[in-house]
């Protein structure tokens, strides 16, 4: 027989239990009686204990060969797989005849052959409410039963290693991820009109997904090249006087918690962009807090999803050295050597609302955070009002600046007309229009780690600045008429 589930239901009537984003209680669906999330926890404690370890033990058994072919099958995937009565028969009834015998279990090992590539990356279990059989993928800690409606803890997915050191709770519902999507659309001026009223959200669904949280830190030294420009008239030139100075800097810089997520179905920039999360809201892991939501497994180890968070660490480190160097006009990245320790890791469940929506046939996936609210998505761009923006902003600036270069500027160089009536219109008109795009484009990879470091800041370990050289650039200046 399949593993069975653990369904959180209420003591009371035995409804389904959600955890409730406003009260901070487990709220029956049915009767509305409210728990404390401990007591949820202690009375399906000994349930889920149970589950757990048999889930535990036929995967033990699956992998040391204990078990049969036909009951590993069944066991580590939670389905009971045996030989059917009618192919024992066939087989039996033709005894006699070992070639079609061994034909008709052939037919079948075939078949269950196909089965158990069909299931690869999935589990099955059976709901302990009503009987159902719920196959999931392999990740999946959480779902809910399709036939009764009562949330489903896979067993097993929450023991030793898998198990979170914590869980943000939910505190925005599923109006509020509709709202936001609604709030999201106003103000995109690239928009198409008729995709607010043609598409449709397909899908919206509370998940906590997987993230390992790194402390760390970072220690190095560079070198910057800084520069002063003062710019004067002599006689028919226009003189540039640089002066070229080098800084180094050396310090360290602590981080705390820097999120990854370690769920490869995922994507990174949807879970990079809805940060920060406020890690003071954490609780101890319990699964009582999971009901009515999907919980994801985490399929990326820590050692994997290290690297993205040192990543990140390194370029925040940087960015703050940099920031030392006050003073010049410009300041410019040299040579930074850096080394980054690892000093904690902790595996967190954290809230995030999963909202689909399709549109022309195609697909747009948005992300909001389940604590704080902030949304993120791609959204369809229409070509044609970016080309309306640019040439509309193009025209009436190149208008305005040609008047005044026929009324006030009246140049005599050709070149700086040019500049001024063409280039200058393009190079703003073209600025506006990123600007605007990258409002329609707002899931990114974050590459740096700014809102974790520590309250300390940098500590600066060493500083120096020595001039290097000095030198001019002319440019003759046509003479006017005047």
């Amino acid at each position: 027989m399949a593993v069975e589930s653990v369904n959180y239901q209420c003591p009371a009537c035995g409804g389904p239990l959600h955890f409730s984003e406003s009260k901070g209680l487990m709220v029956c669906d049915y009767c509305e009686s409210s728990f404390e999330v401990a007591q949820i926890e202690a009375h399906y404690a000994a349930k889920q204990s149970k589950a757990d370890a048999s889930a535990v033990a036929a995967a033990e058994r699956a992998a040391s060969g204990e078990m049969s072919a036909f009951e590993a099958m069944g066991a580590t995937d939670g389905v009971a797989v045996a030989l059917t009565e009618d192919v024992l028969n066939a087989a039996a009834a033709t005894s006699g005849h070992a070639s079609e015998g061994d034909e008709a279990i052939a037919s079948f090992l075939s078949r269950a052959s196909w089965n158990e590539g069909e299931r690869d990356g999935l589990r099955s279990m059976t709901c302990s409410s009503c009987g159902a059989e719920i196959t999931c993928d392999a990740t999946t800690a959480v779902s809910e039963c399709p036939y009764c409606g009562n949330p489903a803890v896979t067993p097993g997915a929450f023991v030793d290693m898998a198990r979170p050191d914590g869980v943000v709770p939910f505190k925005l519902d599923k109006d509020a991820a509709v709202a936001a999507l609604n709030d999201y659309y106003k103000g995109k001026r690239f928009l198409p009109k008729k995709f607010i009223a043609a598409n449709k959200v397909e899908h919206i669904q509370g998940v906590y997904v997987p993230f390992w949280l790194y402390d760390g830190s970072v220690e190095g030294s560079g070198t910057f090249e800084c520069r002063n420009e003062r710019t004067y008239r002599s006689g028919d030139e226009e003189v540039t006087r640089t002066t070229v100075y080098e800084a180094y800097r050396a310090g360290d810089l602590d981080f705390e918690r820097v999120p990854v997520d370690g769920s490869a179905k995922m994507p990174d920039g949807h879970m990079d962009a809805i940060e920060p999360y406020d890690f003071d809201e954490m609780k101890p892991f319990s699964v009582a807090y999971l009901p009515g939501y999907v919980a994801e497994r985490y399929d990326e180890d820590s050692k994997v999803c290290s690297n993205r968070a040192e990543e990140r660490m390194r370029h925040s480190f940087e960015h703050d050295l940099r920031a030392t160097i006050t003073g010049y006009d410009y300041v410019d990245t040299g040579i930074v050597h850096s080394t980054t320790q690892m000093t904690g890791c902790m595996q967190a469940l954290l809230p995030v609302w999963m909202l689909h929506t399709t549109w022309e046939g195609n697909d747009y996936l948005f992300a909001m955070n389940g604590q704080t609210g902030r949304f993120v998505g791609d959204l369809p761009v229409a070509k044609f009002k970016v080309a309306a923006w640019f040439f509309g902003i193009f025209v009436a600036l190149a208008a305005v600046l040609f008047g005044l270069d026929m009324g006030v500027f009246q140049f005599d160089d050709t070149l700086a007309s040019v500049f001024v009536d063409g280039v200058i219109p393009a190079v703003v008109a073209a600025f506006v229009c990123i600007v605007f795009y990258n409002q329609m484009k707002t899931a990114e990879v974050a590459s740096d780690a700014q809102a974790y470091r520590s309250f300390e800041g940098l500590n600066l370990t060493g500083e120096s600045e020595h001039f290097v050289r000095e030198y001019e650039t002319r440019r003759r200046i046509e003479k006017s008429d005047d």
